[in-house]
This record gives structure tokens, C-alpha cells and sequence, in this order.
């Protein structure tokens, strides 16, 4: 059995699609700036870092006992797979009240590929009401 403190964190992630770019949006709450790592290695894109408790920072506080701890912290990690190749030097990440933002824009080929040509529909003589057989 693993103890629950033992279990590692994994940010959640919403994923939008903009015309030119695809947005990443995770709350991180109590997590800085300076504790936040975004890499992209190829098609993988990760959020690694870490969520520290204020009561490790303050040494001061070594008889303090918890009734209930909902809140966790430790080291987290969440990796995504991008679905096009995406220029690294083009990526943009900002972090904003506990909220993590990365961009990352399509590139040319997948932007084409976005916008689909209607065709024109052409009228069969076959199919409903195409003066097929008459069902019984």
C-alpha cells in the first residue's frame, strides 16, 4: 500500500486550439515561478516542478501539530504530447496568480491543414427518394 503523501502530484491541464495557436492553462496554486520547469523535447511538452509548504521554509515552527492536511506538497509532473512540431524558440510561458499559461503556436502546415474546402454536393438519383425500389 502507498502511503498518501507518498502519491506524486500531476497538475491538471486544459487544453484549448486557437486558430494560430494552442493554449495550456494549469492551476498551480501556492507554486512560484521560480519553482516551475516547461521543456520541450521533440512532440513532448512538460510541466515539472515544485509545490513547497510554508512550514518547510520556517525552521522556527518545529513543534506544530496538524489536525487535518488536505493540501499537498512535493515535486509534480505532467507531460504532453503536441501533435505537430513546434519550434521551441516560438513557445511563450507565464505564470499569473497560481495559473500557468503556455502558448504554443501551429506552425504554417498545420494552420492549411485547419481550414477545410467544402465541396459541392451533387444530386443522386440514388438513395432516399432517388425513385429506388419502393420499400414494402
Amino acid at each position: 500500500m502507498v502511503a498518501a503523501w507518498a502519491v506524486s502530484l500531476a497538475p491538471r491541464v486544459d487544453v484549448d486550439e486557437g486558430e494560430k495557436a494552442v493554449t495550456l492553462t494549469a492551476e498551480l496554486p501556492g507554486v512560484t515561478e521560480k519553482d516551475i520547469d516547461v521543456s520541450l523535447v521533440g512532440d513532448q511538452l512538460t510541466i515539472k516542478g515544485e509545490k513547497r509548504s510554508e512550514h518547510e521554509e520556517k525552521k522556527e515552527m518545529e513543534a506544530m501539530w496538524f489536525i487535518a492536511r488536505s493540501a499537498r506538497n512535493g515535486a509534480f509532473q505532467r507531460t504532453i504530447t503536441v501533435p505537430y512540431k513546434v519550434d521551441p524558440n516560438q513557445v511563450s510561458a507565464d505564470v499569473k496568480d497560481g495559473v500557468l499559461r503556455i502558448t504554443l503556436p501551429k506552425p504554417p502546415d498545420a494552420i492549411a491543414q485547419r481550414k477545410v474546402k467544402k465541396s459541392k454536393s451533387t444530386k443522386s438519383s440514388r438513395g432516399f427518394g432517388g425513385g429506388g425500389p419502393t420499400p414494402a
